[in-house]
């Protein structure tokens, strides 16, 4: 979602995994954790410069549904493709 408001950065996100599927604290962490550094190491080049470039600026909520603890190389691959996506629609 696209917003005017006042942010600072070009991004505000939230990364949130079902306590349903993963009951203990741990798993929920250990997802979410591995989402947020897929998210840190690509978000400048693949989103942060477009959405600059486009002067927009997003509110993200991203959710985990699967229902195994997948490797980072499956979050990592995930992300770019979500975070290319994005940045598609940013720049239209």
């Amino acid at each position: 979602m696209f917003t005017d408001g006042e942010q600072q950065s070009p991004v505000q996100i939230v990364f949130s995994v079902a306590k349903k599927r993963y009951k203990r604290a741990v798993d929920r962490n250990l997802v979410k954790r591995r989402m947020r550094e897929a998210y840190r190491l690509n978000k400048q080049a693949q989103l942060y410069d477009v959405l600059s470039g486009a002067g927009k600026k997003m509110v993200l909520s991203i959710s985990y549904i699967g229902k195994e603890i997948s490797p980072y190389d499956f979050f990592e691959k995930r992300m770019l493709k979500l975070l290319i996506q994005l940045a598609g629609e940013a720049s239209k």
